[in-house]
């Protein structure tokens, strides 16, 4: 592997794993505040998240507090880590 190729995986690796802990932290964070709430949806917790436009006039529409908690949570805590895995893979010389 050449040299810049590495850099590059590395400037990836600081990217996307500093990404992957920041939705493990509020993941994490809202487990908790959920949990101690009895599962009640009806308070929002944790930064915004968007739909795409969905057909509305809006060109966003912001997710309700459940779709946040059982939808984008899991998915982008699972998204940013197998990346993170194939990253720290391929900086291992094994990809």
């Amino acid at each position: 592997m050449v040299a810049g190729d590495r850099l590059v995986l590395w400037l990836m690796f600081c990217v996307v794993g500093a990404y992957c802990a920041h939705n493990w932290y509020w993941f994490i964070r809202s487990i908790i505040f959920y949990n101690r709430n009895g599962f009640d949806f009806s308070e929002d917790f944790g930064p915004e998240a968007y739909w795409a436009d969905r057909g509305g006039d809006d060109d966003c529409v912001l997710m309700k507090p459940k779709e946040k908690f059982l939808i984008a949570g899991p998915v982008f805590v699972v998204v940013t880590s197998v990346m993170l895995i194939f990253i720290v893979l391929g900086l291992m010389g094994i990809i």
